[in-house]
């Protein structure tokens, strides 16, 4: 009867230690920068966070509660392709299955964007991804999977949370375009020149990515898709919405990443019809 109790008593043990095993075996890291009052913003947007009640109740009872007001596209975000395709899919319209436990390569690009010259750190701040540059990780890491997501590493967010480095800006203040009604409306009025320096994707990368490699999204560490320098035109943005590519801004941790071997969780605010939203992207390490 002893030695029965025993036996009972490592079964339960050992299947404890497999359940604990099973639910380890997959790493998380998170790729989300959180909100607070230094969250970067496009220039001319902010994010205001208030406390609506923290504290306790004549009867003793604790209650916290606090508010915040932001832009779709702020921080960690995901676009969806109707923010620059009149016909794009909104927010809503992309499928769960696109966003959850999805197949995912990351592209890091740290040392053509810093170099060093005659023993001195040289930042390429407008630095793009092209369609060479694809081709030549695909040469050492193997191709790009279809139906993927592929994450760019600039090393930019060393410059979080300083909003003027993270946005390039050189100029001693930056005025953003009035956001009228008809910038809103009309896709053909120009959102005005700003003083932004920060790498990308280029025309070229985004045509290969979404036509050639069909994948299902991109992302990158930047304040853009496209490079500071490319944001009159959205160049890299318009072809990514065109072929229903939605994209992730502001991504974290992309250096915690390996070239392959890793899921994406992306899950954004449910936002109807949404053009975009702050999202919780994860990575799932195989």
């Amino acid at each position: 009867m002893k030695a029965f109790f025993w036996a009972i008593l490592l079964l339960v043990a050992t299947a404890t230690a497999d359940h604990k095993s099973s639910k380890n075996k997959n790493k998380f890291i998170d790729l989300t920068h959180a909100f607070n009052n230094e969250t970067v913003t496009w220039p001319g947007r902010t994010s205001t966070f208030n406390v609506e009640i923290e504290g306790y109740t004549p009867d003793g009872m604790w209650i916290a509660s606090r508010g915040f007001c932001t832009s779709e596209h702020t921080s960690t975000h995901i676009d969806s392709p109707y923010h620059f395709h009149k016909n794009g899919r909104r927010l809503t319209d992309i499928p769960l299955e696109d966003l959850i436990d999805t197949p995912a390569v990351m592209i890091d690009i740290y040392d053509k964007v810093h170099r060093l010259v005659n023993g001195e750190l040289k930042v390429i701040e407008n630095y793009v991804l092209t369609r060479e540059d694809i081709i030549e990780w695909e040469s050492k890491n193997g191709g790009i999977p279809q139906g993927s997501i592929v994450l760019l590493r600039t090393g930019w967010e060393s410059r979080w949370p300083n909003a003027r480095a993270f946005r390039g800006e050189h100029k001693p203040t930056t005025e953003a375009p009035e956001e009228t009604n008809e910038i809103r409306k009309n896709p053909e009025v120009k959102v005005g020149d700003l003083d932004l320096n920060f790498p990308g994707y280029d025309a070229t990368a985004a045509q290969y990515l979404a036509s050639e490699k069909q994948v299902l999204g991109v992302g990158i560490d930047v304040l853009s898709i496209d490079a500071g320098a490319n944001s009159r035109f959205f160049p890299a943005h318009q072809v990514f919405a065109a072929r229903g590519v939605w994209m992730l801004e502001m991504v974290a941790n992309l250096h915690l990443l390996p070239p392959k071997g890793f899921n994406l969780w992306v899950v954004p605010f449910k936002i109807d019809r949404g053009t975009g939203a702050p999202a919780r992207v994860l990575a799932k390490l195989n």
